[in-house]
């Protein structure tokens, strides 16, 4: 089960709506911003990030229950980072 947060904007005035995303797609967006606030970020940076992970396939949108666009990431983008997390596990448990 997805847990979705809201992201309040920088520009409440001038921006459409606020980012509401998995939290497991928020932080790879802070990744990319190398923010670890994404308060801090520009919307427009925050919605291109969004777009070329959407391109991508890493991440997809849709409404939640209330009308609401939402984002979050792909199966194959999931699937993609549980390999690279046992992966590094792996590699632990040998140095060890």
């Amino acid at each position: 089960m997805d847990v979705f947060v809201e992201l309040p904007t920088n520009n409440l005035e001038n921006s459409a709506m606020p980012f509401r995303m998995s939290r497991k797609l928020k932080f790879w967006i802070e990744v990319k911003c190398e923010l670890q606030d994404l308060r801090r970020a520009d919307d427009k940076e925050i919605a291109a990030i969004l777009q070329v992970f959407e391109q991508r396939g890493d991440a997809m949108r849709s409404l939640n229950r209330h009308g609401q666009v939402v984002w979050k990431a792909t199966p194959e983008m999931l699937e993609r980072l549980a390999d690279a997390e046992a992966e590094a596990d792996a590699e632990d448990r040998m140095r060890e």
